[in-house]
């Protein structure tokens, strides 16, 4: 009879050891605000916490077969400190899980340099997870037609191109608000003489996806995306 062995479970020991150096950092309140505080930090905070230390620490270890003495390249810090804050304010699995490929892809051959880095945690942080489904979707569509009203290629209550996408249509002011923001943030370039994302004629229009939104979508997508991109 074969014997099967459980599973083993992952190492924790590096992912332990960068944990406790971010939260070391984090400021305490007192008083009633400071009750608050260790209620939140006993309880969701610790919660989360222990969800985002699950999906990295593979990350983590495999990230340290590769990158000699990881604890001390200032890169990975970076990154590991500006995803691992970012996490904590989020429960959206999209934004989650853009996080752990930023922190997989921090320290690639092609990682994009430090100041590119933090902008795009930044952006992360600042965006919902519909911005960045809307921008995959604007990525999958290049010359920035949708089709019409009635197109399933167009962002609608189905999703976009296979990625679940809470209603969009009928929410006309949703829907261009969330273009407006990626044409500001130069992730999106806005079409020529159209200020923003706009309807036309019952056909929706975005502007071209620009190479910095590309070198975002690549920072914050997983190997197995980036192949079927670059493939596709």
């Amino acid at each position: 009879m074969t014997v099967h062995q459980p599973p083993e479970e992952p190492k924790t020991e590096l992912i332990d050891k960068l944990l406790a150096g971010a939260l070391s950092s984090l400021p305490v309140a007192g008083g009633a605000a400071g009750a608050w505080y260790e209620y939140l930090m006993e309880g969701p905070y610790n919660r989360r916490l222990a969800e985002w230390r699950a999906r990295i620490t593979d990350v983590v270890n495999q990230l340290a077969l590769k990158v000699e003495r990881l604890l001390d390249n200032e890169m990975f810090l970076d990154a590991f400190i500006q995803s691992t804050r970012i996490a904590q304010t989020t429960h959206q699995q999209e934004k989650l899980e853009a996080l752990r490929n930023a922190l997989e892809n921090s320290v690639a051959p092609d990682a994009p340099d430090v100041d590119e880095q933090a902008r795009f945690f930044r952006l992360v942080d600042q965006f919902s997870a519909r911005h960045i489904l809307l921008l995959r979707w604007a990525q999958d569509h290049p010359g920035g037609r949708g089709g019409s009203v009635h197109d399933e290629q167009r962002p609608n209550a189905a999703g976009i191109w296979g990625y679940p996408l809470p209603v969009l249509d009928g929410h006309d002011d949703l829907r261009t608000l969330l273009m407006d923001d990626l044409v500001s943030t130069n992730l999106v370039g806005a079409l020529a003489g159209f200020p923003r994302a706009i309807d036309l004629d019952d056909k929706y229009f975005v502007g071209q996806v620009t190479p910095l939104g590309s070198r975002f979508l690549k920072f914050i997508s997983g190997t197995d995306e980036q192949d079927s991109r670059d493939i596709g």
